[in-house]
């Protein structure tokens, strides 16, 4: 039988579970892992301490099939496991739903402060997306505040080519963050002024507050609103504009959400 989510997530003493060791060759990464960083040298240290000492915390893995398990948590650990060349290694065994087993793995990486803020903000995009949860509920899961989650998954607006060059450390938060609400297109002009102007964050601010206090197009002033207004609520908004005016759709998972809003507002 599956156990509750609140049960999976309060219940921390993992001796409860008998671990099993399960052949390396048997687990399988998950695709809801978040954490998408693997520093080489901070792997082959871990790999080094594997090897004198052992895995001290089991994987967290989930049974597929007859020798085929789902990682759950413990990624790092596997992957310099394998650098360590071990055969087998000690794991927990979970029966868990597809978003308990993504909750998990992000909350075991937020606990030990593995993730980049860019990994978080995805990983929180990832459940909100996929198992149409809003920011307060996804804070419950993973024991944040609402407002927390809402700025984190904000950095999720960044485009692409924005986000992998945070990965690969072309540019700073600091500097990017100013363009989360403009159109990915901008975002990427001005990404390119960072790179090669060296702007710093105080910079990419001026230019951010020229572009959005010069006239703009019936169309960006949409998208403008539109993320005005769901960063403010936390919920999906629509704008609509028709012959000057404008109308705005605010949508509320919940009871809770829309209550949440009222009394932002009261």
């Amino acid at each position: 039988m599956k156990r509750s989510l609140s049960s999976l997530i309060t219940d921390t003493n993992v001796r409860e579970f008998k671990a099993t060791e399960i052949e390396i060759g048997f687990i399988h990464e998950s695709s809801s892992q978040a954490r998408t960083d693997f520093n080489d040298s901070k792997l082959s240290e871990l790999a080094d301490s594997i090897r004198k000492n052992g895995i001290l915390q089991p994987l967290i893995v989930q049974e597929i099939s007859t020798n085929k398990y789902e990682l759950i948590a413990g990624e790092r650990r596997l992957r310099a496991s394998k650098i360590a060349n071990l055969k087998k290694i000690p794991c927990l065994i979970k029966d868990v739903s597809t978003r308990d087993a993504a909750v998990i793995g992000l909350v075991e990486n937020i606990q030990r402060a593995q993730l980049n803020a860019m990994d978080e903000s995805l990983g929180f995009k990832q459940l909100s997306d996929t198992h149409k949860l809003d920011p307060k509920e996804i804070g419950l899961l993973v024991g944040k505040s609402r407002s927390y989650v809402s700025n984190s998954l904000r950095l999720s607006k960044l485009s692409d080519k924005v986000i992998n060059s945070l990965k690969i450390n072309d540019v700073s938060m600091g500097q990017v963050r100013p363009l989360i609400n403009l159109p990915h297109e901008i975002q990427e002009n001005i990404l390119e002024e960072i790179k090669l102007l060296n702007l710093s964050s105080r910079q990419v601010e001026n230019k951010v507050r020229e572009i959005n206090s010069s006239e703009p197009s019936s169309e960006e002033t949409t998208l403008f609103y539109k993320n005005y207004f769901e960063d403010k609520t936390g919920s999906k908004a629509e704008v609509q504009t028709k012959k000057g005016k404008y109308k705005v759709i605010l949508n509320f998972n919940s009871t809770e959400s829309l209550k949440n809003f009222v009394e932002k507002i009261d």
